[in-house]
C-alpha cells in the first residue's frame, strides 16, 4: 500500500481539508468529524487502494483501513492542518448523535494504553497460573502496578482525551483529575470522618478507575473556561483566567460533579450486575450476534463506559468481552470458509489473511473485505455469534483484562474461577464450528476471477509497478537548488524514519520547484506546499516543501500546474518566498520521496553536499 497516495485520495474524497473538523484513528479505521458528510463520496472511497470500507455513525465519518491505519493516518496528517477549526460551518447534529460521537471520541485515543496494560496483566496471569513467578516477590509487585496503571489513573487519561474532544484546556482538565486522585483527598475520604469545604459537605467517594465523574467535570470545565476567557480583562487574563477556572472547578467537582458522577457510576454498575445475574446468557448472545452491526457503525467504542464501570467495581468484564470474543472467532471462521470455497485466487489470499487477523481479534478487514461483501457469510457470523454467546453467558464467562479479544488474548479469561478459561475456549470452538459450517451451507456468490477487488488487495499493473524487467535505471534530477541532506537527519519523524518511502531532502536556496522527471502531476495539495508526481517510469513521487508549512495555508506559495497536467523534467511547478517563510520560523527542508520504493530494487541518492536544479539527484533501480 502506498500510504501517501491513499491518504491524499481519502482527503480529496471526504471533501478536502476545509471539510474536516478533526480526524483521529482507532485500531483499524480513520475517524473523521466532517463539516458536511454529504460531500464525502462513499463509492469512490470504497475503491481507493487500501480502503476496506466506509461507515457513518454517531457524527463520525469512518474510513476502514485495517492494520495499516496508523501509517495512513501519519501520511494524512502531513497533508492538512486538522488541529484547528476551519471557517466553513459545521452541519448541525442531533443530540443523540453528538453524545455518541463524544463518547466514542473520548475513548478511542486511550485504547492503546488500556490494551497495553491489559496485556501486561494477561502475561502476569499466565506466569502465576504456571507458578513461574513468586507472588511475594518484587517482580510480581512491579508488574502488577504496571498493569494497573492505566486503570488506576483512568481519570487522568479520560481528562486528556475529553479535553481534546470537548476543546477544553488539557492542563486544566488534568489538574482537576489530579484533585480527584490526590493522596491527601483520598486519605480524607477513607478516614471515616465527615469532610466539608466552605461549609458544604463533600460526599465520600473513590475516584480511582472511575469514568463518569471526570468526563462530567471536563464537560462543565469547557464552559467555565470559555466564560473566563470572555470576561477576563486582557491585561491580567494570563493569571486571572487560570485562577477562575481552577477556583471554580476544583470545589465544584469535589462537592457536586464528582459525587453525581460517582452515584451515576454506581447505578450503572448495579444495572450491569443485575443484568449479569438474571440474564447474562441473553446479553452475551445479543452481543455475539449484534457485534458486526456495532462495528459497522463504529459504535462498539460507545460501550466503553459500561465496560469500564463494571470493571472498576468487579475487576472483570462479563458483559461485552465474552460476546466480543466469540464474535471475533466467528468472523475468522467465516472468512476461512470463504477462502477454502472461493475460486478467485486473489480473493482467496485476501480471505485467508483476514481470517487470521480476525481470529487474533482485529475483525474489520474480514467483516468489510469478505463477509459483508458476500452477505451470506455475515449471516453465518451472526448465527455463530448468538449460539456461542449464549453458551459463554450461561457459564458466566468473564475476562480479567480488557482489550482486544481473540485467540492470542485468551489468557485474559483466566480468573479466580478455575473453569472460566475452559468455557471461554469452548465458546471459541462453538463459534468457529457453527459459523464455518453455516458459511459452507449457506454458500455465497463468488467474486469473478476478472472482477475488480480494489477494496481488499493492492492494485498491481504495468502502469504503477516497475520491475527489473521493465527498467534497469531511472534517474531523477534535482527539483531544487540547495544543500543536500539525508532523510534521517530531518526533524519530521514520518519522513526521517523512511516510513513514507526512500528519498533525500534539500534545503532550498532558491524558491523554485521544478519537475524532477517526465510524468503527470498526481496531486496538488490545497495548501500548495506539496505536490505528487507519477513519472513515466512508474515512480510515485512526493515533494513536500518545508516542515509544517501546511500551517501557512498556501500563503507565500504559487502553484503553476494542476492535477492531471503532463510535465517534463525542469518544468516549473511551484514558486515560494523563502525569506517570508523562514521569517515566520518555518524550516524549508524539503523531502523528495519515492513513495512506492518497495516496487524497486533500490533508491540511491547523490553523495553531493549541495546541488543545482537539473543535476542528477536520485537513481532508481
Amino acid at each position: 500500500m502506498k500510504h501517501e497516495s491513499t491518504a491524499a485520495e481519502i482527503l480529496k474524497l471526504v471533501g478536502g481539508e476545509k471539510n474536516v473538523d478533526s480526524v483521529t484513528h482507532c485500531a483499524t479505521r480513520l475517524r473523521f468529524n466532517l463539516k458536511d458528510e454529504k460531500v464525502a463520496n462513499d463509492e469512490a472511497l470504497k475503491n481507493v487502494q487500501g480502503v476496506v470500507g466506509v461507515a457513518s455513525s454517531g457524527g463520525q465519518y469512518q474510513v476502514i483501513i485495517g492494520n495499516e491505519v496508523n501509517n495512513v493516518y501519519k501520511a494524512l496528517t502531513q497533508l492538512g492542518n486538522f488541529a484547528k477549526d476551519n471557517d466553513a460551518p459545521s452541519v448541525k447534529k442531533g443530540k443523540l448523535t453528538t453524545l455518541l460521537d463524544t463518547i466514542s471520541g473520548i475513548f478511542t485515543p486511550i485504547l492503546p494504553a488500556m490494551i497495553g496494560c491489559a496485556m501486561i496483566k494477561a502475561v502476569l496471569l499466565i506466569l502465576k497460573t504456571f507458578d513461574l513467578v513468586d507472588l511475594d516477590g518484587q517482580f510480581n509487585t512491579i508488574m502488577t502496578f504496571i498493569g494497573d496503571a492505566a486503570y488506576y489513573f483512568l481519570p487522568m487519561l479520560l481528562a486528556w482525551s475529553a479535553a481534546v474532544k470537548l476543546k477544553a484546556n488539557v492542563g486544566f482538565a488534568l489538574t482537576i483529575a489530579g484533585v480527584l486522585l490526590h493522596p491527601t483527598f483520598a486519605a480524607l475520604m477513607t478516614a471515616g470522618k465527615p469532610v466539608s469545604f466552605l461549609g458544604l459537605p463533600v460526599t465520600p467517594a473513590t475516584y480511582t478507575s472511575s469514568v463518569i465523574p471526570i468526563i462530567l467535570a471536563v464537560w462543565i470545565l469547557s464552559y467555565v473556561e470559555r466564560f473566563a476567557e470572555k470576561y477576563s480583562p486582557s491585561v491580567i487574563k494570563s493569571i486571572l483566567k487560570p485562577l477562575i477556572v481552577i477556583l471554580v472547578m476544583a470545589p465544584l467537582t469535589l462537592i457536586v460533579l464528582g459525587p453525581i458522577g460517582a452515584i451515576a457510576g454506581n447505578y450503572l454498575a448495579s444495572a450491569v450486575s443485575f443484568v449479569n445475574t438474571h440474564a447474562g446468557w441473553l446479553v452475551s448472545g445479543i452481543i455475539g450476534g449484534a457485534f458486526p452491526f456495532l462495528i459497522m457503525t463504529g459504535m462498539h467504542y460507545s460501550l466503553g463506559p459500561v465496560v469500564l464501570t463494571a470493571y472498576a467495581q468487579t475487576k472483570t468484564d462479563s458483559i461485552v468481552g465474552p460476546g466480543m470474543l466469540v464474535h471475533n472467532i466467528s468472523q475468522g471462521a467465516a472468512a476461512l470458509a470463504v477462502a477454502l470455497r472461493t475460486k478467485n485466487k486473489a480473493f482467496k489470499q485476501v480471505a485467508y489473511s483476514t481470517s487470521v487477523t480476525a481470529l487474533l481479534g482485529i475483525t474489520e478487514p474480514a467483516l468489510f473485505g469478505v463477509n459483508l461483501r458476500l452477505k451470506k457469510p455475515l449471516i453465518a457470523v451472526v448465527i455463530g455469534g448468538i449460539v456461542a454467546g449464549i453458551y459463554v453467558g450461561l457459564f458466566g464467562v468473564a475476562r480479567s483484562a480488557l482489550g482486544i479479544a481473540g485467540i492470542a488474548t485468551l489468557p485474559a479469561f483466566i480468573t479466580d474461577h478455575p473453569w472460566n478459561l475452559v468455557h471461554a475456549a469452548i465458546g471459541c470452538v462453538i463459534a468457529f464450528v457453527v459459523t464455518f459450517i453455516m458459511t459452507l451451507i449457506l454458500g455465497f456468490e463468488d467474486v469473478p476471477e476478472d472482477g475488480k477487488n480494489q477494496n481488499t488487495q493492492e492494485k498491481s499493473s504495468s502502469t504503477n509497478r516497475v520491475t527489473v524487467a521493465d527498467v534497469s535505471e531511472h534517474v531523477l534530477t534535482a527539483p531544487l537548488t540547495g544543500k543536500v541532506l539525508e532523510l534521517s537527519t530531518i526533524k519530521d519523524e514520518a519522513f526521517a524514519s523512511g516510513a513514507m518511502g526512500k528519498g533525500v531532502a534539500i534545503k532550498p536556496e532558491v524558491g523554485k520547484l521544478v519537475a524532477p522527471a517526465d510524468g503527470v502531476v498526481s496531486a496538488v495539495f490545497p495548501t500548495s506546499h506539496a505536490i505528487g508526481i507519477s513519472t513515466n517510469h512508474g515512480a510515485e513521487l512526493l515533494v513536500h516543501i518545508g516542515m509544517n508549512t501546511v500551517k501557512l495555508k498556501g500563503e507565500h506559495f504559487k502553484v503553476h500546474v494542476q492535477e492531471g497536467d503532463a510535465v517534463k523534467a525542469g518544468d516549473l511547478l511551484i514558486e515560494f518566498d523563502t525569506d517570508a517563510i523562514t521569517s515566520k520560523g518555518f524550516d524549508l527542508t524539503t523531502p523528495i520521496i519515492v513513495t512506492n520504493s518497495d516496487d524497486f530494487l533500490d533508491v540511491i541518492s547523490t553523495d553531493k553536499a549541495s546541488i543545482t536544479i537539473g543535476e542528477r539527484l536520485i537513481k532508481i533501480i
